[in-house]
């Protein structure tokens, strides 16, 4: 079962990093810090963008991280670890804002 899901989280991924490169203009993310009721952290990341596939302007959003996070929160952290994040996307060049 653990493969299966791992293998759906990567065909999911492989797809959407060809949809955020389709995006009309930049894209932008929201991110989400919180601890689980057994303290463990967990980081969560959405990116927002426009498409239009030929047609009317859609907005979208879709998760592009669910993972934990035992670093340390602070600012130097949660950068290095949303750059990681931005580049394992393929989209660093597309941010407009985190």
């Amino acid at each position: 079962l653990h493969e299966l899901i791992l293998e759906a989280w990567r065909d999911y991924f492989r797809i959407l990093k060809q949809d955020l490169a389709k995006a009309l203009g930049q894209i932008s993310f929201t991110t989400d810090i919180w601890s689980a009721e057994n303290l463990h952290p967990y980081l969560a990341t959405t990116a927002h963008w426009i498409t239009n596939n030929n047609g009317p302007l859609k907005m979208r959003a879709s998760l592009i991280t669910f993972q934990y996070f035992p670093s340390a929160h602070t600012g130097d952290a949660l950068a290095k670890l949303t750059l990681e994040i931005l580049n394992r996307a393929e989209v660093t060049s597309k941010v407009c804002i985190v």
